[in-house]
């Protein structure tokens, strides 16, 4: 897509890893709206004021966004599409900064904790900030010596910092996946996945059987997490993607099948599968 919409809404500051991938799926022409948390991107959908929202699913290191998925738990909205971004972190400070004069770098602790054998290396303290961008925006409007920040590089663009050296990273494969959300049913786009959160009564075989209602009819499951019931303790739900759309008469009779053995089933998408990792 590329022709500019009402507006994507993000958790972040302008710069932030979500506002890229926004970028990356609509279009450089996108309109977007940070948000602080991500229970405003819902607020923001449900008012209208933003046509989609963007939400961070999970990282190829860190694993499932827990509080992401428990608002898709509360809240009936559709899943648009997925986007795979690769997350590449960049030391960055205000022009005229020298890489020999950085003592600290600064930056949300899950993004220090992504860079942290290469900070030890080059021998910088880490100072944790609550978002990568807005740790970016905030060295540019107050600019401390012997002070970088580490966000991306679209965060450099936005506040006039100078890139000091890129792929701070770890390790290379670092992806996070996103969910574009919206109030309507995507239109088709195959290859299609689906996304569905399921409980099960608590008896023997009771997850076995509820799945098997996919590998019978040959469909490939791609993912699956789970993630206590907050109402119920040691009760489980089951977050599962597959490949495959709703509307296919195997994912149809798999469904229905799911909800023979299951207690609980929420259908949250059938949405274009991400076609790159990049």
């Amino acid at each position: 897509m590329t022709e500019p919409i009402a507006y994507v809404a993000f958790q972040g500051e302008h710069g932030a890893y979500s506002e890229q991938a926004a970028r990356r799926h609509f279009g450089v022409g996108v309109r977007t709206l940070p948000c602080r948390t991500f229970l405003e991107i819902i607020d923001t959908l449900q008012s209208g004021t933003a046509q989609y929202g963007l939400l961070p699913v999970e990282n190829s290191l860190a694993g499932m966004v827990i509080p992401a998925y428990d608002l898709l738990v509360d809240y009936d909205l559709h899943i648009q599409a997925e986007v795979i971004l690769r997350v590449e972190h960049c030391l960055m400070a205000p022009p005229g900064t020298m890489l020999a004069d950085v003592r600290r770098a600064r930056s949300h602790h899950q993004a220090l904790m992504q860079c942290e054998q290469t900070l030890r290396r080059m021998g910088l303290d880490q100072v944790d900030y609550y978002d990568t961008a807005g740790a970016a925006r905030d060295l540019a409007a107050a600019p401390e010596p012997g002070t970088a920040a580490i966000a991306s590089a679209l965060a450099a663009e936005t506040y006039g910092l100078d890139i000091l050296t890129r792929h701070v990273e770890d390790e290379e494969f670092n992806f996070t996946r996103f969910f574009v959300l919206g109030p309507d049913y995507p239109p088709r786009r195959d290859p299609s996945k689906t996304s569905i959160i399921l409980t099960t009564r608590h008896v023997p075989g009771a997850l076995h059987a509820a799945l098997g209602e996919l590998a019978r009819r040959n469909i490939n499951m791609t993912k699956i997490e789970s993630r206590p019931r907050r109402n119920r303790p040691w009760h489980y739900l089951f977050y599962v993607d597959f490949e495959g759309h709703e509307e296919d008469e195997p994912v149809r009779e798999a469904l229905l099948g799911i909800l023979r053995h299951a207690s609980f089933l929420k259908v949250l998408g059938s949405y274009p599968a991400a076609r790159n990792t990049g």
